[in-house]
């Protein structure tokens, strides 16, 4: 049994996933995370010094300087400073839209845990370079300041996907066409079963390669696009809360503000009257 798994007894926070969150930390031996069930979102690191450890609830892997990590939405993960070491990195939490899908298609190092290493001191320092972008833009509050932090965020997922290009796992087309069909018609009511005959897959075949290569099932996903649509609608029109909820594919408003909630951390009115608040 891995030393992560007797880490700590509490149970980290879990993120809100529809907010955009990054930071640096620096920290010694004893530094733990534990989060049993994991996170709705994904959750990137670079290690800037020393090495981290990560566990998935049955293996573990390293992080060392010059690498990236990422693990995929639904995976349980414990991770925190080994001994004898001070651990440095940046660390991002998101959900990536959905043209960002194959920019993530990083080698899966152990199950839900992906890894790149960058030797290029160019390239690295590129993408250093954006994260201290990321981290300064999601500090800020003005109008701008979200936009500006996602555009930070797609041009380090571009860099560390030319890095690794050589190596890099190209998205099963099957899958492709399933993300640009329900990105396009996400108003429509689909299912599992109904998407894999699209594919000519089977049901299990076709839910099983989908969360192997986006990190989260096709309804998870359909889900948070619905979502995204939401939100912009709040931000650019009149229409009321149950048209809104209507208009992205929800059957019912409260189901839809009980979701809203949970993705981005409050409720679908109160969201609006904030940026109303903060236009004016």
């Amino acid at each position: 049994m891995s030393e992560f798994m007797c880490f700590s007894a509490k149970e980290n926070r879990t993120t809100i996933p529809g907010k955009l969150v990054s930071g640096r930390y620096r920290q010694p031996f004893g530094y733990r995370v534990k989060r049993s069930k994991g996170t709705k979102d994904f959750y990137l690191t670079m290690t800037l010094h020393g090495k981290g450890l990560f566990h998935n609830g049955s293996e573990t892997c390293e992080c060392p300087e010059s690498e990236i990590t990422l693990i995929t939405p639904g995976t349980p993960h414990y991770y925190g400073t080994p001994e004898h070491t001070v651990w440095e990195f940046n660390w991002c939490h998101f959900v990536p839209k959905e043209d960002w899908l194959a920019l993530l298609q990083l080698p899966e190092t152990i199950k839900g845990i992906r890894s790149a290493r960058v030797d290029s001191a160019k390239d690295w320092l590129h993408i250093a370079g954006a994260f201290n972008n990321l981290i300064q833009y999601n500090e800020e509050s003005h109008l701008f300041s979200e936009r500006l932090a996602v555009n930070a965020l797609e041009e380090i997922l571009l860099l560390i996907s030319k890095n690794a290009l050589e190596t890099h796992l190209r998205m099963d087309s099957r899958v492709e066409e399933t993300v640009k069909l329900i990105s396009q018609h996400y108003k429509k009511s689909f299912n599992v079963p109904e998407l894999a005959a699209r594919v000519n897959l089977s049901a299990s075949r076709f839910a099983h390669l989908f969360k192997m290569q986006t990190g989260e099932s096709v309804m998870d996903m359909l889900n948070k696009i619905r979502l995204r649509q939401s939100r912009k609608l709040l931000e650019t029109t009149s229409l009321t809360i149950a048209e809104i909820a209507e208009e992205v594919g929800f059957n019912h408003p409260f189901y839809f503000s009980r979701q809203f909630a949970a993705f981005y951390g409050t409720p679908p009115a109160v969201f609006r009257k904030h940026i109303l608040h903060t236009m004016n």
